[in-house]
């Protein structure tokens, strides 16, 4: 396990270096807005996304043969941050008062605290704009059909029927005194899932995957994401707020239903467990270099933080 958090945190200088290389800074009238953007998306979290996209690209192009490229590599790098500045947004908008009221985020102040109601909200659509507008430069992404396609799977995955519809349900439900278990399952696989499950599937198009292979790339990712999002519930019951960075039993104070609520302690971490070993199961299957995602599907469960 230390060995794949050293691996993370490398994945995470390297996603820091080209968010504050590319991310838009000066000293203009929006520079607070710049300021803010990059506060909440520059050394923060676990880069869990950012690493799924690198490592389904590495792991293509080992059991494909083929040598990944550095110009190829590049076009990984730039993705794994764009969607890593999408999940910044999204935390930046869950932590405002009309949503999870969170003071704290990755161990310092939400952005909304930092700043202020209005400037959280606007970086948050700044990242997300900022996002599409990395994808839609050639400078970027080559491949004119790549960037169009790439687009349209990022857009369907965080809008009305990925994350923001996920969240819409996971508001419009909290309220709720019981949701069953396929109702929270529907919730997290958009909420959650469907952002992590884009990034094998982006992967997976840059590096011209057959279709057997992006079809397995995205059911493994769906159940890291399931899976992540159940250790994210037990971890809110009795994770430690400093290594997380956030506040703990917020779910509880909120009344929110989730896994732990529905399926109890024991018989969720047995959930997490499966769903994870589901995962495994799919990417083993393919025998060569398997290491990396095997050793991510174990971290979703087993980490603390």
């Amino acid at each position: 396990m230390i060995e794949f958090q050293k691996k993370l945190e490398k994945n995470s200088q390297l996603i820091d270096e080209f968010l504050n290389k590319n991310l838009p800074t000066g000293n203009g009238l929006n520079s607070k807005l710049f300021e803010a953007m990059r506060y909440s998306s520059i050394n923060g979290g676990k880069r869990i996304r950012a690493y799924l996209v690198l490592e389904t690209g590495r792991f293509l192009s080992e059991i494909n043969n083929q040598n990944l490229p550095k110009s190829k590599y590049n076009e990984l790098v730039a993705i794994a941050s764009v969607i890593e500045a999408i999940h910044s947004y999204s935390l930046i908008h869950d932590d405002l008062p009309a949503m999870d009221n969170s003071p704290i985020r990755r161990g310092k102040a939400s952005n909304h605290i930092k700043f202020d109601y209005h400037t959280a909200i606007l970086a948050g659509d700044g990242l997300l704009s900022w996002a599409f507008q990395m994808v839609g430069d050639s400078n970027f992404i080559l491949d004119t059909e790549m960037r169009s396609e790439i687009c349209f799977v990022l857009a369907k995955a965080i809008g009305p029927n990925g994350m923001v519809g996920g969240q819409q349900a996971d508001m419009d439900l909290t309220e709720r005194n019981f949701l069953n278990l396929e109702q929270i399952e529907w919730i997290q696989n958009h909420k959650t899932g469907a952002l992590i499950s884009c990034c094998s599937h982006i992967a997976s198009i840059l590096l011209n995957a057959s279709l057997d292979q992006k079809n397995d790339l995205i059911n493994y990712a769906n159940h890291i994401g399931l899976a992540f999002q159940i250790a994210d519930d037990l971890l809110d019951l009795d994770g430690n707020e400093v290594s997380m960075g956030k506040p703990t039993r917020q779910d509880v104070k909120n009344e929110t239903p989730n896994f732990v609520t529905v399926l109890g302690k024991e018989k969720a971490m047995e959930r997490a467990l499966e769903v994870s070993n589901k995962a495994i199961k799919i990417i083993q299957k393919f025998e060569q270099k398997s290491e990396n995602l095997v050793s991510l599907a174990k971290y979703t469960v087993n980490r603390n933080n």
